[in-house]
């Protein structure tokens, strides 16, 4: 008799499962999935967390590259000729995805990101070039599309958790409906459940930046305004005004002055460029080299979501500003 028990006892818990599970939490199809091509890897993670397994998320830029100079190989322009949803950041940044989307066969649905929130102007760093001198191609005014008729905009707004949790993740689950309306239910699930772990991100970092004992820091390159407005703190300087650049010596002097000036603790750097420009100023200054990390990546331990990305760069600010 007991062994009867036992027996209908495992053969009742998979109708207890889905007794207790909410209606609309489970995906309605099972043999096809939205394909989805971002250009960096933090929107593929939010895209994926967003989708669950509705979607097959993948990104076009590499590990290590930076969006701003990189160039799509043969084999991305087929990836983004499959998708059924382009999303990209927008306001200059990375155009060139624009233009593998623009001569795909398919005419995926694209989202620039850039539409939904809205940009500031990209920090007025002149320490390279006098006004109308060209450096790599570039005049120090045109390295992004312009916002409106202030300025060149800055495109780094994936790096405020807030603009994530309140414009990029509601434009990008509404493009996801009108793919999959059939899973409506279960991509508001996802929603409001991935919007809860931005909050609470939020949260911490505004407890932790809270007792920061010095709020200026100085960037490779201006990639962390929307977050040092968000926070409280100030992106005083960067190293380089758009990555590529050489700064030059009396920049890197001037710089070595105003770390000893603003009582800086340490020089960001950044994964995507050589650390060498940063180990300069910091050797002339005797400050640290500390990294900040915009993009993470797949495989990269620590950083391989948008979330735990977002909490090792406020570790790595914690060190040079507590």
């Amino acid at each position: 008799m007991r062994k009867v028990l036992m027996l209908l006892f495992w053969l009742l818990i998979p109708f207890f499962i889905l007794a207790c599970t909410a209606p609309g939490t489970e995906p309605a199809r099972d043999d096809s999935k939205i394909n989805i091509v971002t250009t960096i890897y933090p929107l593929a993670d939010i895209a994926g967390q967003l989708g669950g397994d509705i979607v097959n998320a993948q990104h076009l830029l590499p590990a290590g590259a930076s969006p701003h100079t990189y160039e799509p190989t043969v084999e991305q322009a087929r990836l983004v000729d499959a998708a059924d949803l382009i999303i990209y950041i927008g306001a200059g940044l990375d155009d060139w995805a624009v233009k593998l989307a623009e001569s795909a066969d398919s005419g995926p649905v694209m989202l620039d990101l850039s539409q939904e929130v809205n940009l500031i102007e990209a920090a007025p760093y002149r320490p390279l070039v006098e006004e109308g001198e060209e450096i790599n191609g570039h005049n120090g005014h045109d390295c992004h599309e312009h916002n409106h008729d202030h300025g060149p905009a800055d495109p780094h707004f994936w790096l405020d958790p807030v603009l994530v949790r309140d414009f990029i993740c509601p434009a990008v689950h509404e493009k996801m409906v009108n793919i999959a309306p059939a899973d409506e239910n279960y991509l508001d699930h996802n929603l409001e459940r991935y919007r809860r772990e931005l909050s609470d991100l939020d949260k911490e970092i505004s407890r932790t930046v809270a007792v920061f004992s010095r709020d200026k820091f100085i960037a490779f390159h201006s990639a962390w305004q929307y977050f040092a407005r968000r926070y409280g703190l100030q992106e005083v300087a960067v190293i380089a005004e758009f990555p590529g650049q050489e700064p030059s010596a009396g920049w890197i002097a001037e710089l070595s002055r105003l770390v000893e000036e603003e009582n800086i603790g340490a020089i960001f750097a950044e994964p995507q460029f050589s650390p060498d420009l940063a180990e300069r100023v910091a050797e002339e200054s005797g400050s640290e080299v500390l990294v900040l990390d915009p993009l993470g990546g797949e495989n990269i331990s620590g950083r391989d979501s948008y979330l735990e990305m977002m909490q090792y760069n406020l570790e790595m600010l914690q060190k040079a500003l507590e």
